[in-house]
């Protein structure tokens, strides 16, 4: 964005105001400047042994996991810096004021009042929450199901199914209707059935059991309920897709027809559900797991009446608790916070408010963020790395030895098509027709649940509106979508320490670069590789390549397998193979491309450049939350980013000097890129 002299003088200005007013209000340290920070170097431990441990040791010997987090990174600091940027913005509009400009300045300061007003908020959680329970009690037979299930959906509960528009796999330039699995309370299907997690199982039912009670269920009644409930749940993961399936993009595009989609689950009425919706829908769906709803028609066929409404009474409670009355957000915080990811406490209420009007009018918020927090100059320099490790890919695809021309060929074309964004939307999103109230929180959230489930549904058969962004501007974050074929940086993770114009070129390089890289090679990882240019799910692959392809997957699936944590739970290799692809060759990519910006790079610079990528990765996590990880996410742990990758470069065993017989200097490497 290009400002006036006049105009970046008053917003830099006021950028460091801020800072200036939440530091001494707070005791907060701003983020330092620096993207390598030497300090945090643990030059006691030999990096060719453990090279987390040596670019990280004195920042996890002096950074534990806070009370009220689940896992630290380094990073964390522009999550912090940016909360309190956020709230001070939020603050100014609360007090009437419009500074930074912003149109929707009053609505902003009324949802951040909402959220503060603990007292209101209690009255009508309370209020609001009885009366969708009280609608639900009013279901007399399982023929009013659906338009009841709608109703809900509208608002952000989503049992049993959801519904939503994403852009078509099979024809990128419009968007379909998705009609996909949801309902359990647990991280992953595999919670409810495997031997390790007994324990948390019966933590679960006890959890579902207090929630009920505390929010009206009658004593003699809730703890059968939570065991029904629980029963419930346990057979719709038994029908539902794993993790690792969920990845498939193959396996989860099943374009079909309405009649063939009320064949599949004759118990379900869709017309009267769509109807419900007012949803205008083509006679295409894409059912993201037709046999999950064939059995779950069956399962609601065959389960009682009484445990379908006690088992929506708990989604209620389990999809509003965590902006619902005091008692059930510790409840909330108890299990998701505590048991599956080791919290001791709960943050501060204001960053939860935050945070909420972030999900609600977060481009509104966004707006007034990057007027403070985010120069010309940062989004230049952006705009130049992006740029310079575009090329360097696209020059390192051609130089591949195992990929055969006529893929080179695909890849080649999706690389010339990829689109990039930086910083913030061309256009911000407007929130005219989104109702805020200073009255209630609870009410506000289900408001806001309303207007962004209808605005999105709303895309489906229409064009693909491609200057749309999936992430607000201040979120300290960034994504690849192989359907669009972009890559899309927010301001918020261009910010110290990950980020700064101020720091070498080796660092930025290692540390943004490196993300940047990840994102682009994504698109051409287990599943980013399976769309074209155009961002339709189209094999464009040569068998011989994509044969290929998958052995050298293999090795990344095996060598991360093999990694476990200091409790002896292995890492699971094929769940976290698409990220451990965009790692290795992020990191690959952006190496190249810095080694462009100097005829002659010295040791000490991919030492520079090999410790900024470390030192973005410098993290740590409770034992539950790396444990829960684990389980569900695709990312592997902090540790394992660091040292699985850097493992697999020579470059990086050269500019160390580590000899062969040295855990960073394996005799067997994998490489893709």
């Amino acid at each position: 964005m290009s400002y006036i002299m006049k105009k970046a003088f008053i917003l830099f200005s006021l950028f460091f105001l801020i800072i200036s007013t939440v530091s001494c209000a707070t005791n907060f340290q701003p983020s330092s400047e620096e993207v390598v920070n030497m300090n945090l170097v643990d030059q006691k431990i030999n990096p060719c042994e453990d090279f987390f441990q040596y670019a990280c040791g004195n920042w996890l010997k002096t950074n534990p996991v806070p009370a009220d987090k689940a896992e630290l990174y380094r990073f964390t600091e522009i999550d912090e810096n940016t909360l309190l940027i956020l709230k001070n913005i939020l603050q100014t509009y609360q007090r009437g004021e419009n500074m930074p400009p912003q149109a929707e300045s009053q609505k902003l300061g009324n949802a951040y009042s909402a959220c503060l007003d603990i007292d209101k908020n209690e009255i009508s959680a309370k209020e609001v929450m009885a009366a969708l329970l009280k609608k639900n009690h009013f279901l007399q037979n399982k023929n009013n199901l659906m338009p009841l299930l709608a109703g809900l959906h509208e608002q952000g509960i989503n049992p049993f199914f959801t519904i939503y528009a994403m852009q078509n796999p099979g024809e990128a330039t419009q968007m379909i209707g998705t009609v996909d699995q949801a309902g359990m309370g647990l991280p992953e299907k595999s919670y409810y059935f495997d031997k390790d997690n007994l324990e948390i199982r019966t933590q679960y039912v006890t959890h579902i059991y207090h929630s009920l009670l505390l929010a009206g269920i009658r004593s003699t009644e809730a703890l059968e309920q939570a065991k029904k409930i629980f029963k419930l749940e346990s057979e719709i993961a038994k029908i539902s897709l794993s993790a690792i399936e969920q990845q498939d993009p193959v396996k989860t595009y099943n374009p079909i027809g309405k009649m063939s989609l009320q064949k599949l689950s004759p118990q379900m009425d869709w017309s009267i559900y769509f109807k419900a919706l007012h949803f205008e829908t083509s006679d295409t769906l894409n059912i993201v797991s037709p046999q999950y709803f064939k059995r779950l028609s069956a399962l609601l066929n065959k389960t009682s009446l009484t445990d379908i409404k006690a088992y929506l009474d708990w989604q209620i409670i389990h999809e509003t608790s965590n902006f619902s009355t005091l008692a059930l957000q510790q409840e909330y915080f108890n299990f998701y916070g505590k048991t599956l990811n080791g919290k001791k406490e709960q943050a501060p209420h204001w960053k939860k408010c935050v945070s909420s009007v972030d999900k609600s009018l977060g481009e509104a918020l966004g707006e007034a963020f990057i007027k403070v927090a985010f120069g010309q100059e940062s989004k230049d320099m952006a705009d130049t790395l992006v740029a310079n490790v575009k090329s360097s890919l696209k020059e390192m695809i051609t130089k591949l030895d195992w990929m055969d021309v006529e893929t080179k060929t695909g890849a080649l074309k999706k690389m010339q098509s990829l689109n990039q964004k930086v910083g913030f939307p061309k256009h911000f999103k407007t929130y005219h027709d989104l109702a805020v109230s200073t009255d209630s929180w609870f009410e506000n959230q289900l408001t806001s649940n309303l207007f962004h489930f209808n605005e999105n549904l709303k895309k489906a058969n229409l064009p693909v509106d491609r200057n749309e962004w999936g992430m607000t501007p201040p979120t300290d974050n960034a994504y690849y979508d192989p359907t669009m074929n972009e890559i899309v940086f927010p301001a918020g993770i261009l910010q110290a320490p990950l980020f700064n114009v101020h720091s070498s070129i080796a660092a930025n390089y290692g540390a943004t670069g490196a993300t940047i890289g990840h994102e682009m090679t994504h698109g051409f990882d287990d599943s980013g590789s399976q769309y074209d240019e155009l961002g339709n799910l189209k094999n464009w692959w040569s068998e011989k390549s994509s044969q290929t392809y998958k052995e050298k997957a293999q090795c990344l699936i095996k060598q991360y397998s093999s990694y476990t944590t200091n409790e002896g739970i292995h890492l699971n290799g094929e769940l976290s193979i698409g990220e451990n692809i965009a790692d290795l060759g992020g990191l690959k990519v952006a190496l190249a491309a810095y080694n462009k910006t100097n005829s002659q790079v010295l040791d000490s610079d991919l030492k520079i450049f090999f410790i900024a990528y470390a030192q973005s990765w410098c993290g740590q996590l409770t034992k539950e939350a790396a444990r829960t990880q684990i389980n569900s996410d695709t990312h592997s742990l902090p540790k394992f980013r660091v040292n699985g990758v850097v493992s697999n470069l020579p470059e990086f065993a050269d500019a160390f000097q580590c000899m062969d017989t040295q855990a960073m200097a394996p005799k067997n490497r994998c490489s893709v890129w």
